[in-house]
């Protein structure tokens, strides 16, 4: 094992896998963690050794999401925040989508916010049939700040997961093409590592050429423009308050986010009836 602040890097043959360990935490990211993935993300895809890259999460979950107690305690200015999300956060999508290496990932548990983020420029996205999947952030305030999903799932699912923040399973992912597949938990791991298999008896460097071969077609289509010009619009999103956000915040930094969530139901309830 090589070890990072949560992040662990093991290779095994032509495998390197990636491992999100703060299972304290349900894998919560923050900066430090996006920065390690990717750093090994980098050094696999160097690695004439390593020919298909696994990331997964380790105990109970993929990831949770991005740690929202870290995010609370954010004092950053707009452009010191997009740096931040272009320089790490993003950056490992992005080398993710750039590298010439296959990278599967295996999503278990819980796959939400950043998580959700994180896992969509993969090429391959495995994940438990029962496992929960989406970007609730809308829910707290905060808004996506890698916006793959409509291009995904196309424009309705997309609009009906990113403007109510509801999460769906494995099995609805793999309907609206968010994921690769969902198979049975039990099945998830061995699945993954048959996949693994196969890539790695394709040839590497047609490998690399059909997988920029692919994402170039989409980038034509202006995916990365669109994309990266939506991190500018979205770091001013913590800037804009309403006395509910405000309310919202302050009970998640008193009493945790489902205290806030809690509040938010009871309260439109109350004005649904008023």
């Amino acid at each position: 094992w090589t070890m990072g602040s949560h992040v662990l890097y093991e290779k095994k043959g032509y495998k390197a896998y990636i491992i999100l360990n703060k299972q304290e935490k349900l894998n919560a990211l923050e900066s430090e963690m996006y920065h390690d993935v990717l750093g090994y993300l980098k050094e696999a895809d160097q690695d004439k050794d390593v020919r298909v890259v696994i990331l997964k999460g380790a105990g109970r979950c993929f990831s949770a999401g991005y740690d929202i107690t870290a995010e609370m305690n954010m004092t950053l200015t707009p452009m010191e925040e997009r740096n931040g999300v272009q320089g790490h956060a993003n950056a490992a999508r992005w080398q993710m989508w750039d590298m010439g290496k296959p990278v599967i990932c295996q999503v278990h548990g819980y796959c939400l916010g950043g998580a959700c983020e994180l896992m969509m420029p993969a090429d391959y996205v495995i994940a438990s049939e029962d496992c929960q999947l989406g970007e609730p952030q809308i829910q707290f305030g905060a808004a996506s700040v890698f916006l793959m999903v409509p291009w995904l799932t196309g424009l309705r699912k997309g609009k009906e997961m990113m403007l109510t923040g509801e999460k769906i399973t494995g099995k609805e992912a793999e309907a609206c093409g968010l994921i690769t597949k969902a198979v049975p938990l039990d099945e998830l791991e061995a699945y993954v590592e048959a996949l693994a298999d196969k890539l790695i008896k394709m040839p590497p460097e047609i490998i690399a050429i059909q997988k920029w071969g692919i994402n170039r077609q989409f980038e034509g289509m202006g995916i990365r423009t669109g994309l990266t010009t939506w991190v500018d619009y979205s770091m001013f999103f913590r800037y804009m308050t309403t006395p509910e956000i405000e309310e919202f915040s302050r009970i998640s930094a008193e009493k945790g986010v489902k205290a806030a969530l809690k509040w938010r139901d009871e309260y439109f309830a109350a004005k649904t009836e008023e």
